[in-house]
């Protein structure tokens, strides 16, 4: 083995992570050594850029003076220290000089054990759950129609399923959702429907309510922005210190105007190209490449109403100049948690350049801007959203939570907002309000995770209400089992990439999993205990090998199932196939350990084979539970429970069925016969 040595060149730095790297031993011809290393400088004034990596991490602090964060917590580093960081732990590095480099030597290595301790739910113990509240909200849908299947495979569902799951877990947790009244679309379903645009949102908003509430989605408080005593004054109080504090800027710009419709045109009532990805788009926000734009700055904009050609007028309007909260932002950006879509989202407009946003448009439907000079302009229907929350988070604390406010959950410890929507809303989400909320009090603590979900399709084309091109929710929900609707919306949720509704798909996925694997197991299995044990849970015996290893694998089901529940690495299609493959695995270590039966030598084996599918099917009960409620509370009863699934009632590590629990033999399927089966 001959002695490699490598030196530092000025030639040989390249800029990664935020400052200058330079690698040692790469190439074919390098050590095969267990670890990696780069030697980093820092230069004055900059910092790393936040990470992590599944490695584990070691600095050696060579010169200079910085700052290290981890997390939340920030330490005074210098030359002579060294740092440690485990794996997925995210950090940076910022140099406090504005004269001299910071350098250190990063040595890094993979250690899978040390990885695994570090994934979420592997330590996780009974009752050991932070008991900080989480507020968890859904985007208010727009009441221009009634919720279909688009809607609740999206924020809806995956909200109460999370919410579900924390109480399970017996974290004070609160799902708040309400109408989205004042956006444009609104008033233009009005115009189609020769009602008031009042009428329409009020009509649409109940149904919407009706239909959550019959899919088993239960939120905690359910806004309605006309019958709140909180919204149009807290709307306007925060517009009105933003413009006292002079975070809003009038301004004469040219807007688009119908002189056919008589109407200004913009959101709806405006159709053109998106002057960033050249998809067709509606005024102020792209859905295709979620930008926003200014409406005049559309490629070849139409009215929509009429197709025609639209006429700029000079208007003194008011804007929110984003541009100025832009470092705000990026740190914000770098430390909320977010999927990989809407991170770049946000990273492309940091990069470009963040626009003025208009605040006020010229309409006869909506809030009415709040202070002179601005007569006949109502406040941008995106804009208010941002307060709408904090009035809507003020309801749900009067009427059901028992808070002091909205500042109990918005402003620092010890609560957490997490919020759900979909891609069309992640510029809105992101940056826009959090940039509101930064003007409007800097005491507020944005959201620390976004759920982001991707569009729904239904064969192979975009819902569209306007070209009836949809499923109702409450049709399917009338002619399915609520719990197999659920189930199918999570195992098809489009989380990353836009998934596709057909009913065949759902009837044949229905079928194999639910109707013909789920429901046999579990009457084959009390059925086993009634034929073998009496109708009591065994206790177990001795163990094989085999058994070991079954329960080493319900356990990493459960975890995985765990982790696909919790915020940031929320998943509902990955927890129903978790689930699938509990079942799967569960019947065919069933069908090995049946051999057991009848030989009297190895009656304490076939007790422990009995006892660990008994247990699988109360660990399935507790998984199911976010997403089949209904289904899981039955099973749950079945097994012998006398209480039902609650607060406190989840566990990281699958748990026995007490001995002599009394398992209830059914007759009854589980899941029905979907329609038109024989």
């Amino acid at each position: 083995m001959s002695l490699k040595i490598q030196e530092l060149e000025s030639s040989g730095f390249k800029r990664a992570y935020g400052g200058l790297v330079q690698e040692f031993f790469t190439g074919d011809d390098a050590p095969k050594t267990p670890f990696g290393a780069t030697w980093m400088i820092v230069e004055p004034g900059e910092r790393t850029q936040r990470h992590r990596h599944h490695e584990a991490e070691t600095w050696i602090i060579t010169q200079g003076d910085g700052i290290v964060t981890s997390g939340d917590e920030h330490h005074p580093v210098k030359q002579g220290n060294v740092v440690y960081f485990p794996p997925l732990d995210d950090h940076t590095l910022e140099n406090t000089s504005q004269s001299d480099d910071l350098q250190f030597l990063a040595v890094y290595w993979e250690d899978l054990s040390l990885l695994e301790s570090e994934l979420p739910g592997t330590d996780a113990e009974p009752g050991k759950d932070s008991q900080r509240p989480v507020l968890i909200t859904a985007t208010p849908p727009t009441p221009n129609g009634d919720l279909h299947i688009g809607h609740l495979s999206g924020p809806y569902l995956a909200a109460d399923i999370y919410r579900r799951f924390l109480r399970m877990r017996g974290r004070p947790a609160h799902y708040l959702c309400g109408i989205d009244d004042h956006q444009s679309y609104v008033a233009y379903r009005a115009k189609q429907l020769d009602k008031s645009p009042r009428q329409t949102a009020d009509d649409f908003g109940a149904a919407m309510f009706e239909t959550l509430q019959a899919a088993n989605i239960e939120t905690d408080a359910f806004a309605f922005p006309a019958a709140s005593p909180y919204h149009q004054e807290m709307v306007q109080e925060f517009f009105t210190k933003l413009y006292l504090d002079d975070k809003l800027v009038a301004k004469d710009a040219p807007t688009l105007f119908c002189p056919h419709c008589d109407q200004y045109a913009f959101e709806v009532y405006v159709a053109g190209a998106c002057p960033h990805c050249a998809s067709g788009s509606c005024g102020n926000a792209c859905e295709n490449c979620g930008q926003p734009n200014d409406c005049v700055d559309l490629i070849d904009p139409k009215c929509n109403s009429c197709d025609g050609e639209l006429e700029q007028r000079i208007l003194r309007r008011l804007y929110f100049p984003l541009g100025q909260y832009h470092d705000q932002l990026k740190a914000y950006v770098e430390s909320a948690t977010m999927n990989a879509h809407l991170r770049s989202l946000c990273e492309t407009m940091l990069a470009g350049g963040l626009p003025d946003i208009a605040i006020s448009q010229f309409t006869d439907w909506g809030i009415p801007v709040p202070f002179a000079g601005f007569e006949g302009q109502r406040l941008y229907a995106w804009a208010e959203m941002a307060p709408g929350y904090l009035a809507a988070t003020e309801q749900l604390a009067s009427e059901v939570a028992g808070q002091p406010g909205w500042k109990s959950f918005w402003q620092g410890d010890p609560s957490e907002v997490v919020q759900f929507f979909g891609f069309d809303n992640g510029y809105f989400h992101a940056i826009l309000f959090p940039a509101l909320y930064f003007a409007y009090d800097p005491s507020i603590v944005p959201p620390s995770t976004f759920v982001m979900n991707e569009f729904y399709r239904l064969d192979g084309l975009k819902f569209s209400t306007s070209r009836q091109h949809l499923i109702w929710g409450r049709d399917l929900l009338a002619k399915t089992s609520i719990d197999m609707v659920r189930f199918y919306l999570s195992y098809s949720a489009p989380e990353t990439e836009q998934t596709n509704f057909t009913h065949a798909e759902m009837s044949a996925i229905l079928e194999r999993e639910l109707i013909d694997s789920w429901s046999p197991w579990l009457q084959e299995l009390a059925s086993k205990v009634h034929d073998e044990y009496g109708g009591s849970a065994p206790s177990t015996g001795l163990w094989t090998i085999d058994q070991q290893q079954f329960f080493e694998l319900l356990t990493r089901l459960t975890r995985d199932a765990e982790a696909a529940y919790e915020a940031p690495t929320f998943s509902p299609q990955r927890a129903t196939r978790a689930l699938c493959e509990l079942v799967r695995t569960t019947r065919r270590f069933a069908a090995a350990e049946a051999h057991w039966k009848g030989f009297d030598q190895r009656r304490d084996e076939r007790r422990t084979a009995v006892a660990l599918e008994l247990t699988a099917a109360k660990t399935l009960a507790m998984l199911a539970a976010p997403i089949l409620p209904d289904f899981a509370e039955r099973l749950w009863r079945n097994l012998g429970s006398t209480s039902p699934l609650q607060l406190g009632s989840w566990r990281s590590t699958p748990e026995f069925l007490a001995a002599g629990s009394v398992v209830v033999k059914t007759e009854t399927p589980y899941f029905p016969k979907l329609p038109g089966d024989s």
